[in-house]
């Protein structure tokens, strides 16, 4: 389910935690409510680790305390997959199957 929304995931040359997200969703986190959302969720998330958050077109890159790369890339993707199961979950709420 994360490869609807996330295109890959990976540490760049300074180990930066880098998410490029789907075409589709693209235009979404251009949006100041969206680079909000993003940055608190990372803030909460990464508590002391957390440095950084920059908001491209179709990626966000995330700073993070040297030596909490590895582990902080494992939480942002936790967190990432419960969002998306969180907004499915709304979604089929929204949309009950007719029966």
């Amino acid at each position: 389910m994360l490869n609807m929304f996330i295109k890959s995931m990976q540490l760049d040359e300074e180990k930066r935690i880098v998410v490029v997200i789907q075409d589709a969703i693209a235009e979404y986190f251009l949006k100041d409510e969206s680079k909000k959302m993003l940055k608190d969720m990372a803030q909460k998330s990464l508590g002391d680790a957390f440095i950084k958050l920059e908001v491209a077109k179709t990626s966000f890159r995330v700073t993070v305390t040297e030596g909490t790369e590895e582990e902080s890339m494992k939480t942002i993707e936790a967190e990432i997959m419960k969002a998306i199961e969180m907004a499915m979950s709304f979604m089929s709420q929204m949309n009950p199957d007719k029966q």
